[in-house]
């Protein structure tokens, strides 16, 4: 059978060893392996066989590698992949207090657990686990008792501190209002204005309580209109926030307010759905029967201390040194990329980079990683070509990752690695020379490109002979990434790294190139890998939002996105019936091809870009927004504008409705004689009016008119015989 993966789950169906097992550690001399019972096979009791109690899992079992190949021939033994549930593939981010206080003191304790080394040192020295528990007993804050019952979870679950998230199944309180008063001010975020450093030249107000009981009191008496929401709210703001009128020729014409006196559309919103329910929204917008109806040393060697590949990567950013044009349109320029860079220390392999337009920041380095991680086919798909680095076996996250100071002391940077079970290695400041390896591949990729891509420059002969011309820039960010890919894989493949080889490699003639130091590492048994699922990865790594669920389809930053049918269907219909409804997602920031969206099993589904979006998937997400800002900032006033045309216009539809109904009433007071029929009426209508007294209409004797005909008015009796005077002159030529 293959090599044993730490962390993986082995399904074996014999005698002796029944049910699922997770592979805690191999021995040294690799005949064996150290598996934790971790669920029963068969979720119901077979008949004259014991069920399998609860306190057999985490069970140790040391079985020699004989016995497992053995099982595998046989077929009584198979890796395979257990998805956790979704409580547990919850960032540590989207936690309650509470909560993350609870994983936070139980990681703390559990430490020694996730450090493969010590548990391997355990395993190997005393076949147990006991020596693990002294030492979480003298860093943690939990008892003898708590740690045993930790144990079973990372051998059901995994070797992750996820695994160790408490089981609440609720969580939260209802919203308190907080109206604006002479203390507190407005509520909520700042404007797009305000956070982009502009002067707003009408602030929006905030809301006080007396403009929500007057909103409130004026919708449960509009409500039962059945009408919009929109339309209800140009009515509200015409009859509680018009104070101002203009005597016209037509009459009193409302004022409309100064933009930001008045509550916008959100503030109106949040008023109606904070006061009501969502059912009572969704009664007032229908009948009831159509209701009821629908329902990262300056000594030695960067390896020194790192036992193969895989085991530490180094990670650093760097700005590209070339320019880029835009993919939406090839006269923009959009500057300099930032370019994230992810190489095996021990081989001095490439695993992986990213490009991207903004940061350097954590959200992007996550995506780096992910770039590392991602199965090739995937990102073959979210890059649009064939994203292949010439490694095997395929690279996964390390045991530790090597990098400087920035975007990696952070918040979100120790809660990701903490997740993941990834040791993070920062550098002293100012002490790049530490990860020099991946400074160095750095330099090499631009060498590589600057004397042959147009736009490239060399930062340290610039000033000497070159003169960079952005205008000279042909690559877009996508046909960068797809050279850079070209770069890397040569590198991986041609690399001369002879004084890394040792007379073991020489003795099995191993080639002096990083991609064949990769695989050699792999194939001896002293590289690290580890299997983490993907959904957990994607929700680690990948930028979180939020998409949009409408009746139209699934909507994020304003691209419509596609799924499968089945959960078009679940979608649609329940945005058709609850309004638009807001999803947890997840984005590859490179791409807009795809996106993943979180249904109501708690898992991210797929979703593809429609083929009539309004941006292609070859375009990025940092393309696409700097497009969505600039109609942002213009948002508020044009709303400002159509809402003022709307109340102008009511006015003169009021207008035009009071003159008729006063009309009518002058001419029902003045009538004496009796009114004709409607059929008489009309008839006295087409031909231009003749005496309403009499009702005799002028017949032509010889040529009655048809039953039901209307006889036709002077005009069209005109048009009619000089449009046949000219088909006769037609006819003629």
């Amino acid at each position: 059978m293959e090599s044993l993966t730490f962390n993986s789950v082995l399904r074996i169906d014999s005698d002796e060893l029944r049910g699922f097992y997770r592979v805690v550690a191999t021995m040294l001399d690799g005949q064996g392996a150290w598996l934790a019972f971790s669920e029963p096979l068969d979720t119901e009791q077979i008949e004259g066989q014991a069920p399998v109690p609860v306190e057999l899992i985490g069970q140790l079992h040391e079985v020699p590698m004989q016995t497992l190949a053995e099982l595998s021939d046989s077929g009584q033994l198979l890796e395979v992949q257990v998805k956790a549930p979704p409580p547990l593939l919850k960032s540590l981010a989207d936690l309650p207090d509470h909560e993350r206080r609870c994983i936070e003191a139980r990681a703390a304790a559990m430490k020694p657990f996730l450090n493969y080394e010590l548990l391997h040192g355990a395993l190997v020295g005393s076949g147990g686990i006991a020596p693990l528990v002294n030492m979480s007993l003298a860093i943690g804050t939990l008892g003898r008792a708590s740690i045993y019952r930790l144990w079973p979870l990372l051998c059901r679950h995994g070797f992750e501190p996820s695994s160790l998230v408490p089981r609440f199944d609720r969580c939260g309180a209802p919203g308190v209002l907080r109206p604006m008063d002479g203390i507190r001010c407005k509520a909520g975020r700042k404007t797009l204005r305000e956070r982009l450093g502009e002067p707003d030249p009408h602030p929006q107000q905030g809301v006080t309580e007396r403009d929500r009981l007057k909103i409130w009191a004026q919708y449960q008496s509009l409500s039962k209109l059945k009408t919009s929401l929109p339309r209800l709210y140009a009515e509200i703001i015409r009859r509680v926030f018009v104070t101002r009128f203009e005597h016209t020729a037509e009459g009193l014409v409302p004022v409309m307010p100064v933009q930001g006196t008045y509550p916008n559309w959100r503030q109106f919103r949040h008023i109606v759905e904070s006061s009501t329910t969502l059912v009572d929204r969704i009664r007032e917008r229908t009948t009831t029967t159509h209701f009821l109806r629908t329902g990262r040393g300056l000594r030695g060697r960067s390896y020194d201390g790192v036992p193969g590949p895989g085991y530490c990567f180094a990670i650093d950013a760097t700005i590209g040194d070339i320019y880029l044009r835009s993919s939406i349109n090839g006269t923009w320029l959009i500057g300099r990329p930032i370019v994230y860079m992810v190489v095996d220390v021990w081989s001095s392999a490439i695993v992986g980079f990213y490009v991207c337009l903004s940061g350097p920041s954590w959200d992007m380095a996550k995506q780096a990683l992910f770039s590392v991680t991602c199965e090739p086919a995937l990102l073959s798909r979210l890059w649009g070509f064939s994203f292949d680095l010439g490694l095997a076996p395929l690279p996964t996250l390390p045991f530790t990752v090597l990098s400087d100071r920035g975007e990696y002391v952070s918040s979100g940077a120790r809660e990701t690695c903490q997740s993941l079970g990834l040791a993070l290695s920062i550098n002293p400041a100012y002490r790049p020379d530490l990860k020099g390896l991946v400074e160095v591949l750095h330099r090499i990729v631009k060498d590589q490109q600057f004397a042959f891509l147009p736009g490239a420059f060399d930062r340290r002969r610039q000033e000497l002979e070159l003169s960079a011309n952005p205008k000279e820039s042909v690559m877009t960010i996508r046909a960068y990434v797809n050279y850079l890919v070209s770069v890397v894989r040569l590198y991986n493949q041609t690399a001369d790294r002879s004084d890394r080889l040792t007379a073991e490699m020489i003795a099995a003639n191993v080639r002096p190139f990083p991609a064949d130091l990769w695989s050699y590492g792999h194939s001896v048994g002293i590289g690290y890998r580890k299997a983490i699922d993907q959904d957990r990865l994607k929700i680690e790594l990948l930028k979180h939002t939020t998409l949009m669920g409408t009746r139209r389809g699934v909507f994020h930053e304003s691209l419509r996105y596609e799924s499968d049918e089945d959960l078009h269907q679940v979608w649609a219909a329940t945005a058709r019936h609850a309004g638009v409804q807001r999803l947890p997602g997840l984005t590859f920031q490179a791409s807009n091809a795809l996106v993943w969206g979180q249904h109501a099993d708690g898992r991210f589904h797929e979703l593809k870009l429609c083929a009539n979006a309004r941006a292609p998937a070859m375009t990025t997400s940092d393309e696409w927004r700097d497009a969505l800002a600039a109609q942002t900032t213009r948002g508020e006033k044009l709303r400002h504008d159509a809402l003022a045309v709307t109340i102008a216009e009511m006015a003169k539809q009021h207008a035009i409705r009071s003159a008729a109904i006063k009309a009518t009433k002058a001419a029902l007071a003045e009538a004496s004689a009796p009114a004709p029929t409607i059929r008489e009426a009309r008839m006295l209508e087409a031909t231009g009016g003749a005496d309403a007294s009499g009702f005799d209409m002028p017949v032509d004797a010889d040529v009655p008119p048809a039953q039901g005909d209307l006889p036709l008015s002077a005009y069209e009796a005109a048009m009619d015989d000089l449009f046949s005077k000219l088909n006769a002159e037609e006819a003629a030529q």
